[in-house]
């Protein structure tokens, strides 16, 4: 369960947005240029006003570089255009955050600023650090062939999923971008070194996705638009794309499988530095396994002792398996879903849990055909600058139509009726979509376009046990049930973690991964290889419990340091109310402690 957390090309594309407080006003959305001022504006110091120069500037020109992050922000100057894949414009990229890295502590006087501004001026350093990192040394599109297909399949499906203009002004951007398509496939078969072969079995899986949005879902989406000539250039481009797709197969499955040798770890080097730029987290890798073990331990013990209530006498994973049984239709994912928002809205709302700033609600759809590989649910949210189409999208997966029945029954034991309000939690509320709604009132444009997964994960992570902590599912075997469900999602996070530190800087193999799932999560065997596949690609998914961890961490110290002023809500709206930076990042701001080293320094 995701973010939306990419684990393709688009990690390294697409900006992410939630957070916002309760305390301040409402923030209108605005360019990427620079803000105009307010009469009623505070007065800015010197280097306040150097920061805010400099964050308009860098974002206007990676905006311009990259289309698709302009399009996913909210931003449609660019929705025609696609660029930021071929080779001299990852150079040209690669000189341009190295040069913009250079030039921020020389342009703007860290000490001078106030905390919250420093706080951008560290995330910000530390997300250059981090795409040079990316561009330079992780080196995507030598490596995974899927990083062709996120682009192919995102840069048109974002200009159908929200209706932030009329239809056929968005076809026009879809044609136009289909233009360049074909392009992208090119230049990545003359890129592509030497994959991990797993990837490429990945990629043969994704393909029919991304062929299955140009061949379907596209012209049924375009297809109320009147315009004869546009109908038939978006024919032409089809059909030209389409024909990319199918080289790309053929690609794939004769030519690159067969010299798909690679590894796929990317280091413990580069791995500790990812850590560092993009979480804020310093501790070595044998200390973060220590943990991660040590609480897996703990939790099969919590595991076991509330199974032993269900069920006395049967075995833990029995239990649990049995639970799994009680799932809606694939057909009724959709509506099941929904059904169980509203009661969990409530609750937190009862129960002062944390402020909900809107009354809109998130729809629930089918995920993307062409994310479906590695996605159970995920939450889509608008970008922090859309004003027209500002629609939340909650997915859930369905089974392929092409699976047996008995892959289709273990795909949907994911769903069963005691899981999925706890995917629900996670998701939407309080999870995911809560902080997308405080999104609006960030006033800092680093933190409306710049987060962290440990934030943004470990917050959908911690709500899950908080919510049954606080008595969500009432008390009693409903309860049991509902705690059973929540530490075995704990559980499946806590192997995210192992088998991602393990995977990618102790040599952990696919195979010792899919059982990592299934013998320490009780996970089934389509979902421990789905789970293993992800962590192949996705190093850092660890995020989730490192997450959780931090932010527990975090609301024991703020309770020691608040005392009788301590509460739930207070704590949650002041947590959520920074956007979604790194937790040592919050921690900073909520407390005014000293959170460790969150600037990376060489």
């Amino acid at each position: 369960m995701t973010a939306l957390r990419p684990t393709s090309v688009l990690a390294a594309l697409l900006l992410l947005s939630p957070g916002c407080t309760t305390s301040r006003p409402p923030a209108q959305a605005e360019s990427p240029a620079a803000s105009p001022a307010s009469a009623s504006a505070p007065t800015l110091s010197q280097a306040q006003v150097a920061l805010r120069g400099f964050v308009d500037a860098y974002f206007e020109e990676h905006f311009r570089r990259l289309p698709m992050a302009a399009t996913n922000a909210g931003l449609h100057t660019y929705d025609g255009e696609l660029r930021g894949f071929r080779p001299e414009e990852r150079a040209s990229h690669l000189e341009f955050l190295k040069g913009r890295l250079e030039a921020l502590p020389k342009a703007v006087d860290r000490a001078a600023l106030p905390p919250e501004d420093k706080a951008d001026f560290d995330i910000l350093e530390n997300h250059l650090r981090a795409r040079i990192l990316d561009l330079e040394v992780v080196r995507a599109w030598e490596r995974n062939p899927n990083a062709a297909l996120g682009i192919a399949s995102s840069s048109v499906f974002q200009l159908i999923n929200r209706d932030f203009a009329p239809l056929e002004e968005r076809m026009r951007s879809a044609v136009k971008r289909m233009a360049v398509v074909p392009e992208v496939f090119t230049s990545a078969q003359t890129t592509l070194k030497n994959p991990p072969r797993l990837w490429t079995e990945i990629a043969l899986e994704q393909v029919k996705g991304t062929r299955a949005l140009y061949a379907q879902t596209l012209p049924k989406a375009f297809e109320p638009v009147k315009d004869a000539a546009l109908q038939e250039s978006f024919k032409q481009e089809q059909a030209k794309c389409l024909a990319a797709i199918d080289g790309y197969t053929r690609f794939l499955k004769e030519d690159l499988l067969p010299r798909s040798n690679g590894a796929f770890a990317i280091g413990e080097e580069t791995y500790r530095k990812k850590l560092q730029y993009e979480e804020g987290v310093t501790e070595s890798i044998d200390s973060l396994l220590a943990w991660g073990r040590a609480e897996m331990k703990r939790t099969q013990e919590q595991f076991r002792e509330v199974a032993g209530r269900i069920a006395p006498g049967k075995a833990p994973m029995d239990v649990y398996r049995e639970l799994g049984k009680e799932h809606p239709a694939p057909a009724e994912l959709v509506p099941t879903t929904l059904s169980t928002l509203e009661d969990i809205r409530q609750f937190l709302i009862d129960r002062r849990i944390i402020t909900v700033p809107s009354e809109v609600r998130a729809r629930v759809a089918e995920t993307p055909s062409f994310s479906r590989a590695l996605s159970f649910a995920s939450m889509s949210t608008p970008g922090p600058f859309e004003t027209k189409a500002t629609e939340a999208y909650y997915y859930v997966t369905p089974p392929d139509p092409a699976w047996t029945a008995e892959q289709t029954l273990q795909h949907m034991s994911f769903y069963n009726r005691y899981a999925l309000p706890i995917v629900s939690i996670h998701e939407a509320y309080p999870g995911h979509y809560v902080q997308f709604l405080w999104t609006n009132r960030v006033e800092s444009k680093v933190r409306k376009l710049l987060g962290s997964g440990s934030f943004a994960e470990g917050w959908g992570l911690y709500t899950e046990q908080m919510m049954l902590d606080e008595g969500y599912g009432g008390t009693g075997l409903q309860a049991d049930k509902l705690r059973l469900n929540q530490l075995a999602l704990y559980l499946q996070r806590l192997a995210r973690y192992v088998a991602g530190l393990s995977l990618h800087t102790r040599g952990m193999t696919y195979e010792e991964a899919v059982r990592l799932f299934e013998q320490e999560a009780y996970m089934t065997r389509v979902n421990a290889e789905r789970e293993a596949r992800r962590g192949t690609s996705d190093p850092t998914y660890l995020v989730y419990a490192l997450g959780k961890k931090m932010l527990m961490e975090l609301r024991e110290d703020a309770k020691a340091k608040w005392g009788k002023d301590f509460s739930l809500q207070r704590f949650h709206d002041a947590v959520v109310s920074y956007g979604y930076p790194p937790v040592p990042i919050v921690r900073r701001l909520l407390l005014g402690e000293d959170a460790g080293e969150t600037r990376a320094t060489e």
